[in-house]
């Protein structure tokens, strides 16, 4: 009797658990969601360079006519893309948008505009 109560505990311990991590993350990604243009920089030569985030934690990177999606996550000030083909860019989270660092060691900061 004692050991069915035990698991019941640890199931719903476990249940609470990821009911926390869960809601925690997807806090996270409501507030980062939305659309982010990059600001100047060699990147732009007079095309449109933005990335959507969406709260389902996919996002699209476009460049004038390409587009490229990804999966994205948030951990502290860091938010992570992690593309199709299995790269990771990085950037970190600030109060009016993102710096990205791209391969070649180049920054580029989004702001956000939606």
């Amino acid at each position: 009797m004692f050991q069915i109560l035990t698991d019941k505990k640890s199931i719903f311990i476990i249940i609470i658990f990821f009911t926390l991590i869960f809601s925690f993350a997807c806090d996270n990604k409501q507030k980062y969601a939305g659309l982010y243009r990059a600001e100047g920089g060699e990147l732009q030569q007079g095309r449109e360079n933005t990335i959507e985030l969406k709260e389902n934690g996919h996002g699209v990177w476009r460049v004038a006519d390409d587009e490229a999606s990804f999966s994205w996550g948030v951990n502290g000030k860091e938010i992570r893309l992690h593309t199709k083909t299995g790269g990771v860019i990085t950037g970190m989270l600030g109060k009016s948008g993102i710096e990205i660092t791209l391969p070649n060691s180049q920054k580029v900061f989004f702001t956000k505009i939606k």
